[in-house]
C-alpha cells in the first residue's frame, strides 16, 4: 500500500525539517534529468512530489494521520473530523475548488499544478524575497510536470520533450574539452560545447533545442550523449591517463632519453640503467587537465621491453652465455614451482 512516509523514508514521528531534508536530497537524486530518475522514467520523483505534497503541508499531514485523506490527498467518504469547524471548512472550500475545474467552472487555476508547485516551493525554501530561488523551482517544476493539467478541456503551457541524440568524439576532445559543430535530423546546425574530462555516456543539455511545447510553452531541450572512441595507445583511469610505452633491450640495460607521448604532444623521459620491464614511471600533470575543483591527473608510463622483429643468433648466443655465468631467479617470489 501507498504511504508518504515510506516513500520519504521517514519515521511518522519525524520533524517538519526531516521530511523537508528527505524530500530534498530524493528529489535531486530522482529528478528525470539524472541517471536514476531517467532510468525509471520519472516514477520515483512523481511518488516523492506526490508524499511530500501530502507531508510537507502541516495540516494536510495531519489529516492524513487521521485518516481524513488518503496517500493521494482525496477526502475518505464517510469520514467525520474531530477537529474545529475552521479546518473543515478549509477542506470542504478546497473540494468545492476541484468541483468546480471539474464542471468547466472558471477557477484560480489548475488544482493538481498548484499543489505540486506549493510542496516544491515548501521545500526548496521559495519566500517573496528570494525570486532567484522561486525561478529554480520553477524550472524543476515546469521540466518534469510541463504545467499540464488532466482536469482541462484546453491544455495550459507546457514544456516540449526533449530530443536524444548520440555524439561520438574522440579521445582527446573527451580529455581536453572542445567544440564540436553538429547537425539535427531536421537540418539545423549548432555548437556542442565538449567540457573538459567529460565521461563516456555522460549527457550534454542543451536549452532549447528539443520538441516544440504545448502552444506558448518553452520547447524541450536536446540532450547528447558521449560515445568516446577508444584510442590505440591511451587509457584513462579516473584524471590519469596510462600508457604502455616499448623499449628495447639496450634502452633497458644502459638506460635512455626517449620520447613520450602525452595529450599535449611529446615530452623526453629518462630511463634509468637497468629498468625492468613492468616498472612505472609519473610524469607529473600530464593526465587530464585540471578543472573546477578537480587538479590536474598525472601519466603513468608503464615499461614494455621488446626484442627485435627477427632473431638474431649473436644475441641469443651472448644472452645464453652470460646468462650461464651469471644464472638469476626472476620468479623466484613464486617460491618452488
Amino acid at each position: 500500500m501507498y504511504d508518504p512516509y515510506s516513500v520519504l523514508g521517514v519515521a511518522r514521528s519525524a520533524s517538519e525539517d526531516d521530511i523537508k531534508q528527505a524530500f530534498r536530497s530524493l528529489a535531486k537524486r530522482f529528478h528525470p534529468d539524472t541517471s536514476e530518475g531517467s532510468a525509471d522514467k520519472g516514477r520515483r520523483f512523481k511518488d516523492l512530489s506526490i508524499a511530500y505534497q501530502i507531508l510537507g503541508d502541516p495540516a494536510k499531514r495531519r489529516s492524513y494521520d487521521r485518516g481524513e485523506i488518503d496517500a493521494h490527498g482525496n477526502p475518505r467518504p464517510g469520514y467525520t473530523s474531530p477537529e474545529p469547524e475552521a479546518e473543515a471548512e478549509e477542506v470542504h472550500a478546497e473540494t468545492a475548488t476541484k468541483t468546480q475545474a471539474k464542471n468547466g467552472t472558471k477557477t484560480n487555476g489548475d488544482g493538481t499544478s498548484s499543489a505540486f508547485r506549493n510542496a516544491f516551493e515548501r521545500a526548496f525554501g521559495v519566500g517573496s524575497a528570494s525570486e532567484q530561488k522561486k525561478s529554480r523551482v520553477e524550472d524543476l517544476f515546469s521540466e518534469f510536470f510541463g504545467e499540464r493539467s488532466a482536469g482541462r478541456k484546453k491544455p495550459s503551457p507546457g514544456k516540449g520533450l526533449d530530443s536524444h541524440y548520440d555524439l561520438s568524439i574522440t579521445f582527446e576532445e573527451a580529455a581536453l574539452g572542445g567544440t564540436r559543430r553538429v547537425k539535427l535530423p531536421g537540418g539545423k546546425r549548432f555548437d556542442v560545447k565538449i567540457p573538459i574530462g567529460v565521461r563516456d555516456g555522460q549527457n550534454i543539455r542543451l536549452r532549447g533545442l528539443g520538441e516544440p511545447g504545448i502552444p506558448g510553452g518553452q520547447a524541450g531541450d536536446a540532450m547528447i550523449t558521449i560515445k568516446i572512441e577508444p584510442h590505440p595507445y591511451f587509457r584513462r583511469e579516473g584524471h590519469d591517463i596510462h600508457l604502455d610505452l616499448p623499449v628495447t633491450l639496450n634502452e633497458a640495460l644502459h638506460g635512455a632519453k626517449v620520447k613520450v607521448p602525452t595529450l599535449n604532444g611529446s615530452v623526453t623521459m629518462v630511463i634509468p640503467p637497468g629498468a625492468n620491464a613492468g616498472q612505472v614511471f609519473r610524469l607529473k600533470g600530464k593526465g587530464i587537465p585540471g578543472y573546477s575543483i578537480h587538479p590536474a591527473g598525472d601519466q603513468f608510463v608503464t615499461l614494455q621491453i621488446v626484442l627485435p622483429d627477427q632473431a638474431d643468433q649473436n644475441l641469443s648466443d651472448i644472452v645464453k652465455r652470460w646468462e650461464t655465468a651469471h644464472p638469476y631467479h626472476p620468479r623466484r617470489k613464486f617460491g618452488e614451482l
